[in-house]
């Protein structure tokens, strides 16, 4: 069913309009008054200018602010469209930053499984040095000819102890040299 257009009277400038209004009322009755005073405005501001002149000025300035308007939402809503944009952009590369850090995530387990099957196959092969080790040593003492076998610490030399000898033959050679000499 069609909504009865209901009639108002409105005055604008000097004149009263009946005007048509599909159902409110009250809204067509605000557009009247910002319609009024845009004209008002206008004749203010040039006191010399006809009723017609002064309106035809302030619906150029009513269409100006339209237009003003118009352009501000396009802007806006190329914004949101190039937000939009971005926000897409920013959730592919987050799925993406997830992706990869699952997959290094599962790459880092395998290493640490990876690294504890290796310290066990290394305690493992220090255990079976260590018992050899055992067995050399006991089967040597029961022997009793072969030499004991010492450890490392004890078989390395220093090189200050060899470093030592050397300038201690140096210097002897020296004094040696200067007896010599004097003597002659």
């Amino acid at each position: 069913m069609k909504s009865q257009r209901k009639r108002i009277r409105v005055r604008i400038g000097k004149m009263t309009y009946s005007l048509s209004a599909n159902d409110d009322v009250e809204l067509m009755r605000d557009i009247a008054a910002t319609a009024d005073a845009m004209i008002e405005q206008v004749s203010k501001q040039s006191p010399g200018l006809n009723e017609t002149s002064a309106s035809v000025l302030a619906l150029v300035n009513a269409v100006s602010m339209m237009q003003d308007v118009y352009e501000m939402a396009r802007i806006a809503y190329s914004d949101r469209d190039e937000a939009l944009d971005a926000k897409e952009e920013v959730k592919a590369e987050l799925s993406r930053l997830r992706e990869q850090f699952w997959s290094m995530k599962k790459d880092l387990l395998y290493y640490r499984n990876l690294c504890d099957v290796y310290e066990s196959k290394i305690a493992e092969m220090a255990s079976t040095i260590n018992s050899e080790f055992a067995e050399d040593s006991k089967s040597t003492k029961s022997k009793g000819g072969k030499r004991r076998v010492k450890p490392l610490e004890e078989r390395q030399t220093t090189i200050n102890g060899v470093a030592d000898d050397t300038e201690e033959s140096e210097d002897a050679d020296t004094e040696a040299k200067m007896k010599d000499s004097a003597s002659q």
